[in-house]
């Protein structure tokens, strides 16, 4: 899916987040649940997963690339937090349950079709405890017209990222070239959004209910429930 581009990326990671994303996911699960376990699928450098663990939920902070674990992992013990780290792909199924689970910063939006966002959200809704909450984001159709690039530059490395349509509708293709004195990598990444009620017709169908949808500039973040599905 995404394991071997983002193993590239992991130094650099946190240079592409996006604080406000990371923010509303803070006050969003401690709107929603209180202390529990929880979940992180694509969970990056870790830096929900630990702030997360540091509020006493008991976390599980996946991801498909090693190397961002190993950052999670190199990040726990130097901040003395004590949480749990796997490689996971959420189109596999889940071994535990779970009252928290989310999926920041476009996870979603790497399941290449719908047929594939619905098995992965069967997935998550079989792996929640009664009325457990799942949260994620994906890129809204728009974005794929309004992002222009960006660029940042600091003393040690030089990045460039573009984004511009793929082949495929609604399709978003991500160049990032990273430089320094020592290599020059550039990195391809494949997403995929669909139009909104695509998903909520899938979460419809898989038995989630809509808690709480909230429309940010490049993004939608969806709050949703287990319920009991619909026969």
């Amino acid at each position: 899916m995404y394991d071997m581009e983002y193993d590239l990326l992991a130094t650099f990671y946190d240079s592409f987040i996006d604080e406000v994303v990371y923010q509303e996911y803070l006050d969003l699960v401690n709107k929603y649940s209180s202390l529990g376990s929880l979940l992180d699928i694509g969970c990056g450098t870790g830096n929900l997963a630990i702030e997360f663990a540091k509020q006493g939920f008991d976390v599980v902070a996946t991801d498909l690339s090693e190397e961002m674990l190993n950052i999670v992992d190199y990040r726990a013990k130097e901040e003395d937090v004590e949480l749990e780290i796997a490689i996971y792909d959420m189109l596999d199924p889940i071994d535990f349950e779970f009252d928290v689970i989310i999926a920041s910063m476009d996870v979603i939006n790497h399941l290449s079709d719908l047929e594939d966002v619905e098995f992965g959200f069967t997935n998550i809704y079989n792996s929640l405890l009664d009325n457990g909450v799942f949260i994620f984001d994906v890129l809204s159709v728009e974005f794929i017209d309004a992002f222009d690039g960006y660029v940042e530059d600091d003393d040690d490395y030089h990045f460039h990222w573009e984004s511009h349509k793929g082949d495929r509708e609604h399709s978003i293709v991500h160049t990032i070239t990273i430089n320094n004195e020592e290599s020059s990598e550039e990195v391809k990444i494949y997403e995929q959004t669909h139009e909104m009620e695509n998903y909520e017709s899938i979460l419809h169908k898989v038995g989630f209910k809509v808690l709480e949808k909230k429309e940010l500039p490049e993004r939608t973040i969806y709050v949703v429930q287990k319920s009991e599905r619909s026969e």
